[in-house]
């Protein structure tokens, strides 16, 4: 008994103490910075820091095949919490980190605070995380995996409500190495739209169509699309929807190609099916993402079941 009230005490301290560390990050930069329309490049937020970072990807000597960053609003505990109790820290074949803003709320900021202290799983930049930002949360992925993952082939960059099938990813990457310098995606709207949530100014864009670009739900690009693109940032006028900023104009620039993974999506119809019951095995071939918008149950349900599929055919987690 003795034994496990030290054991608790022990845990309890650690992760005061790590809270307290990034309660002084915190502190260091409350002074919050956002985008201004004309803005010449993503970094044009005065003195980019990282407000929590993590240390080199490989630095325990295991590489991973490819690294899993999640673009997460501060607010949706919920859905970092599913991808926790399920894929997101289970396979040694990725490691995954959430990616986020600064918020203003002192509320959110200490429960940011205590979640990082217990998971260590969370990177942070000084700028606003809004709608209108996310452009800058999508190129601190880039940043943050161009300077802390030499090694490692992919970059795997999904947004919160989506699940990965991470071993079938695994697999279909190693099987399609002949294409490793390829983005691979779901191919998105190329309509520019000019009213409603996603409206788009004529000045902002002034084309009918996108170039062509991945929808930003789930991405994997190859670590030299990754390298090459962050210089690209620094010389492209900001963009704010960062799907298409990222995989498409920049994508654009540096002539690189994009394969698509339409039919290795889970569909919203079929995610239905099985969270109702009605639907009690994975479709074929083996989905690598679902769709958008994704519950808390869907991932505990796709998770038994692709656990299930992975034991009965001998898929084991191998790096």
């Amino acid at each position: 008994m003795k034994t496990k009230s030290l054991a608790k005490s022990l845990l309890i301290t650690a992760i005061f103490l790590g809270a307290l560390i990034v309660w002084v990050q915190f502190s260091s930069y409350s002074s919050l910075k956002d985008v201004k329309d004309g803005s010449h490049s993503v970094f044009d937020v005065p003195e980019f820091k990282y407000l929590i970072s993590k240390p080199e990807c490989s630095r325990d000597s295991s590489t991973p095949y490819f690294v899993t960053l999640v673009l997460s609003k501060p607010s949706r505990f919920e859905r970092r919490i599913a991808s926790r109790d399920t894929w997101a820290h289970s396979d040694p074949r990725t490691k995954t980190y959430f990616l986020m803003g600064m918020v203003e709320s002192p509320i959110l900021k200490k429960r940011i605070i205590v979640e990082e202290a217990k998971f260590k799983d969370i990177i942070q930049g000084n700028f606003v995380d809004s709608y209108r930002n996310k452009t800058y949360k999508h190129t601190m992925a880039l940043k943050w995996f161009s300077e802390n993952c030499p090694h490692v082939k992919y970059l795997l960059k999904l947004d919160d409500d989506v699940f990965p099938n991470i071993p079938a990813i695994h697999q279909y990457l190693v099987s399609s190495a002949q294409y490793g310098a390829y983005i691979h995606g779901i191919k998105g709207n190329r309509t520019v739209v000019r009213e409603g949530k996603r409206k788009i100014k004529p000045e902002e864009f002034n084309h009918d169509q996108f170039p062509e670009y991945v929808d930003g739900s789930a991405a994997i690009y190859p670590s030299t699309f990754v390298r090459e693109a962050l210089k690209k940032t620094l010389t492209t006028p900001f963009f704010w929807m960062d799907d298409v900023y990222i995989s498409g104009i920049i994508r654009k620039k540096l002539n690189a190609k994009i394969i698509s993974i339409s039919h290795l999506k889970l569909t919203t119809n079929t995610l239905y099916k099985i969270g109702n019951g009605t639907l009690t095995t994975l479709p074929r071939p083996m989905f690598l993402v679902t769709q958008h918008k994704r519950k808390y149950e869907d991932a505990l349900k796709l998770w038994e079941m692709t656990e299930s599929y992975r034991h009965a055919h001998n898929i084991y987690l191998k790096t």
